[in-house]
């Protein structure tokens, strides 16, 4: 009895002296675990935190400065450059083109001629029309004896003085469409389009030859959309410029030529829309001589409106644009019309603000919420950019 309860002793102290150690081992183990971690999440802190240098450095970007567009920013419309007068000319009779003494580009003096008929039809319905004359007035006469020898009333008097008339106005009539079996130049120009050649029938007043009045001079045709041509008025500055007209473009002294660009003005706005397109045409004249332009010529416009518009007048009252003008290359993940830019404060950080859009024109993003005129938001350099980070503007560029 005593023998076994010595057993059962030695075998609970050896079963207490290995939970021991299994329990010190276990404590061991999970110190170690717990202090590797802590390290681990230590160097990742440390990797995640940019030195202070990096922090602090100022991100290089180009600002511009926000102003509302339709108070400052020109019209821009792309137009085709041709002679005020252009006119289709024809002859007043069908026929026979006999010939045509012109060819496109020819450049021509007032009164040459163009183009005639064959004369052998026009001439035989005038000697018809001269020998009706010529019997009516032998009538007449004869009436007349008759008449005064009361063998005849008066009343057939009346009727063989109106014969007589009437073939005479016939005749007057054949002698100017006689004339007009010829055309001649009614001004000074230069021929545009030949629509006709020797031999071919053309009908009464369809075109033969495409004249271009040199002395209405040249203006460039643009067509605007209501909300543009609200504010542009006849005589307001402009200037043209032609890819087809180089810069160093060598002109007379008197010429007004700055980059390429002819200085130009409004000289007629449409009274109506063009009821197939909806726009208005807008004429652009300018007086510069020596170029080289010819009708045709496509030419790209920038008006100066002086016109206010109602919407303008009504914001300018309140004392706030109706919208602001941005560049494209500011705008940030546009949706919709809502998007953001990157406005910089006076202490030089850019924070990300968000702006609701009104519309595009050219390359300008119109801002009717959320910027400022006098904001600078940048236009350059945002991908690189957190919010509230620092930057060095290298250019301030106002909006124009």
């Amino acid at each position: 009895m005593n023998r076994n309860r010595a057993l059962i002793a030695a075998a609970l102290l050896a079963l207490g002296s290995a939970g021991g150690y299994l329990v010190g081992r276990s404590a061991t183990g999970d110190a170690g675990a717990a202090t590797a971690a802590r390290s681990a999440n230590a160097a990742g802190a440390a990797a995640a935190v940019p030195t202070a240098t990096a922090a602090h450095t100022p991100v290089a970007v180009e600002v511009q400065v926000v102003a509302a567009p339709r108070a400052q920013a020109d019209i821009r419309a792309t137009g085709t450059l041709r002679y005020q007068r252009e006119i289709p000319l024809g002859f007043k009779v069908a026929g026979v083109v006999r010939e045509v003494r012109v060819d496109i580009g020819d450049r021509i003096r007032a009164g040459a001629l163009l183009a005639r008929l064959d004369p052998a039809e026009v001439s035989a319905r005038q000697r018809d029309a001269q020998a009706t004359l010529d019997n009516a007035l032998r009538d007449q006469a004869r009436a007349q004896v008759m008449v005064s020898r009361g063998f005849m009333s008066p009343a057939a008097l009346d009727n063989a003085t109106m014969t007589v008339e009437r073939a005479r106005a016939s005749r007057d009539a054949l002698a100017f469409d006689a004339a007009r079996a010829v055309i001649r130049a009614p001004a000074d120009g230069v021929v545009l389009s030949r629509l006709a050649e020797p031999g071919q029938v053309v009908a009464a007043g369809s075109a033969v030859v495409l004249f271009g009045d040199a002395t209405s001079g040249l203006v460039l045709v643009a067509p605007l959309s209501d909300r543009e041509v609200a504010r542009v008025r006849a005589g307001d500055s402009a200037r043209i410029s032609f890819a087809s007209l180089p810069a160093n473009a060598v002109l007379n002294p008197l010429n007004s030529l700055k980059n390429g660009d002819v200085e130009a003005h409004v000289s007629r706005v449409a009274a109506m829309a063009d009821p197939r397109t909806g726009a208005f045409d807008v004429e652009l004249r300018s007086a510069a001589r020596g170029l080289n332009l010819r009708s045709g010529l496509v030419g790209e416009a920038h008006i100066h409106g002086s016109a206010v518009t109602a919407e303008a007048r009504q914001a300018g009252a309140q004392g706030v644009p109706t919208t602001l003008g941005v560049s494209a290359l500011a705008v940030l993940e546009g949706r919709g019309d809502r998007a953001s830019v990157y406005r910089v404060n006076a202490a030089g950080y850019a924070f990300r603000v968000p702006i609701r859009i009104d519309g595009i024109r050219d390359n300008e993003v119109l801002v009717a919420e959320g910027l400022q005129p006098g904001d600078r938001i940048v236009t350059a350099g945002a991908a690189y950019l957190r919010n509230g980070q620092r930057v060095r503007i290298v250019n301030a560029a106002p909006h124009t």
